[in-house]
């Protein structure tokens, strides 16, 4: 004996689309769970078909995009639930924290059909502006950035939570923006210190005697020795440092993906092992106890007391990155120091000349 359930039935039909003689017209509906009932009538049977078929196959890949969905969700309401949901597994970094703060304020109030490419490029320019207080706007390389993490909050309302956003808005904004010759790329520096320079720098430092608190001529050599970045170098601790195998753990390391949990053992190479140890042993967990904003606010003033152009407490890693390529180390090899994921990274820090690829002749 068949059963019949009713219930099945029901829900059948309502995933289903259902075509209907009105008149002379024919009038199609579609009812789809998370989208809302839409339709429309047409002169034939046949154009109404079509149509159907076209819209589910839409919904179906989640191409189809109804505007009355979107039409009171505002930007706000999705950056607060992308960053309530994604990071309930991971924090956000501060950076990411603050962008997706700035979109708030100045996007916030915008429902998602407002966001077109035309109002982001107005939002653009605007950012661009120089400040009333004489600042410069944001750079090319800030807009990439805002532009990548509105992405992301539209890929995760798409995604997940089955909106029917548009993401071509980002990629027409992206189009534009580099048609108007905006690089949203950082250009690759390839400035490394001299010689003369960094002992320039560290005499003084050194001149300065015991009002210089801060260890910074031993922070400039430990940087090149190491290849880390600052944050790295400051964050650095006594227990995790190895003095058989002269090793020291980084907590954290920067990483493409992870943000958080990516700790990496390195070899403390050249005169880095020395420096560390030589550090005076206080109540602070840190070998180094001093503030990333202390680096970025010395560094400078004694670049400009001493006439030196252009020179950051960064280039430092690059001069350290160079120097173990120097020194005959293999990519593989670097890429563990330097903490590089992409060895392709690490082509520019070989600085290779056409005229040394010529082989002597015997």
């Amino acid at each position: 004996m068949c059963y019949f359930d009713a219930s099945l039935h029901q829900n059948y039909i309502k995933h289903m689309a259902t075509i209907t003689k009105r008149g002379i017209s024919w009038f199609a509906q579609i009812r789809r769970k998370g989208h809302k009932s839409i339709s429309k009538s047409f002169p034939t049977k046949g154009m109404a078909q079509e149509w159907t078929r076209k819209i589910e196959h839409e919904m179906d890949t989640m191409d189809f995009k109804d505007g009355r969905t979107l039409s009171a969700i505002t930007l706000s309401e999705l950056i607060d639930r992308y960053s309530k949901e994604m990071q309930s597994t991971k924090a956000f970094g501060r950076n990411k924290l603050d962008v997706l703060a700035r979109l708030r304020k100045d996007l916030g109030d915008l429902t998602v059909p407002k966001i077109t490419a035309e109002r982001l490029l107005t939002h653009i320019k605007m950012r661009q502006e120089l400040k009333a207080d004489g600042a410069k706007g944001a750079g090319g390389v800030t807009i990439g950035i805002e532009l990548t993490y509105l992405r992301s909050v539209f890929h995760a309302a798409k995604q997940l939570w089955k909106m029917p956003i548009d993401l071509n808005v980002i990629a027409e904004t992206r189009a534009s923006i580099k048609y108007l010759g905006i690089r949203t790329k950082s250009t690759e520096r390839d400035r490394r210190p001299t010689a003369n320079e960094v002992t320039l720098i560290c005499e003084w430092f050194n001149a300065k005697g015991n009002r210089q608190k801060v260890p910074m001529p031993d922070l400039i050599h430990f940087a090149m020795a190491t290849a880390m970045r600052a944050g790295e170098i400051i964050n650095l601790k006594w227990c995790d440092l190895n003095e058989i195998d002269r090793t020291i753990i980084i907590r954290d390391r920067k990483h493409p993906q992870e943000k958080m949990g990516n700790d990496q053992e390195v070899p403390l190479l050249n005169d880095a092992f020395t420096i560390a140890m030589r550090q005076p042993r206080t109540g602070d967990l840190r070998i180094f106890p001093v503030t990333d904003g202390t680096i970025s606010s010395l560094f400078p003033r004694a670049c400009k007391a001493q006439n030196i152009i252009d020179l950051r407490f960064h280039d430092l890693r690059h001069e350290g990155v160079s120097r173990l390529f120097e020194q005959g180390y293999r990519v593989e090899q670097v890429a563990l120091v330097s903490g590089h994921k992409d060895w392709k990274m690490l082509a520019r820090y070989t600085q290779i000349r056409a005229k040394d690829l010529h082989r002597s002749e015997k």
